[in-house]
């Protein structure tokens, strides 16, 4: 485990795929749209109060739906109509959002449990599950990141700060970054050298697994390593 400390008792290796445990929402469906379905109706189910108790999100009568930071945006969810508003003001704003964006919002509003972060890292083999699970097809998206950044911790930073990003005191270059209210994540950078090759790690706050399972949270970490490359562009 890490902590804010700066303490590292953890390894980072890779894991390998596990099947989800009973009674876990899984993304594992053919059809992504009918995977969008099933949650959506179940959002349109919920009970706003308990939903906005849970995940620190604001509901508005008015508008039927949800105000929810991710990142360092704010976005309206509208389970009946089933869509997805970035928030510029008090402006409704459209975005091109991605499957996986679409899937780890519902995730997070239909699953998250209450309670804060302990703010204590973790690594991916220390999740329950987490070493037969992200290995393979399941391995955590970070490839694209060592590419892009492998030579340039100050342009990975960058990326980092523009999605709201902390500076953490790991590696060459570290940061967390605030995905939803109770899930924070933290991205570290290793430079390349002439003895290694670049390495780039994700953590996660010891509490991720009340809110994701380890299905949910390949897909948040796909979502975030995407938007960092984004922030990354010229």
């Amino acid at each position: 485990m890490l902590n804010l400390a700066g303490t590292d008792t953890g390894t980072y290796t890779d894991t390998a795929f596990q099947g989800r445990r009973e009674g876990e929402m899984s993304l594992n469906h053919r059809d992504e749209q009918a995977t969008h379905e099933i949650y959506w109706e179940s959002l349109v189910k919920a009970v706003p109060s308990e939903v906005c108790q849970r995940t620190e999100a604001i509901y508005s009568q008015e508008r039927k739906g949800y105000f929810l930071p991710v990142l360092n945006r704010k976005y309206l969810i509208l389970p009946a109509e089933k869509r997805m508003w970035c928030m510029r003001g008090d402006l409704c704003e459209e975005e091109k959002l991605r499957d996986y964006f679409f899937l780890m919002v519902l995730l997070y509003l239909l699953k998250a449990k209450e309670g804060e972060p302990t703010h204590t890292w973790v690594s991916e083999k220390e999740l329950k599950g987490g070493t037969t699970f992200f290995r393979g097809p399941h391995a955590l998206r970070t490839e694209e990141l060592k590419e892009n950044f492998g030579k340039d911790a100050d342009a990975f930073w960058e990326a980092g700060r523009r999605l709201g990003g902390v500076e953490l005191l790991f590696g060459d270059k570290a940061f967390a970054v605030t995905v939803f209210p109770k899930v924070p994540l933290a991205y570290l950078l290793w430079k390349e050298s002439e003895e290694f090759a670049a390495q780039v790690k994700v953590l996660f706050d010891s509490t991720i697994q009340n809110h994701f399972s380890l299905d949910g949270i390949w897909c948040v970490v796909a979502e975030v390593s995407r938007r960092l490359l984004e922030a990354g562009e010229p």
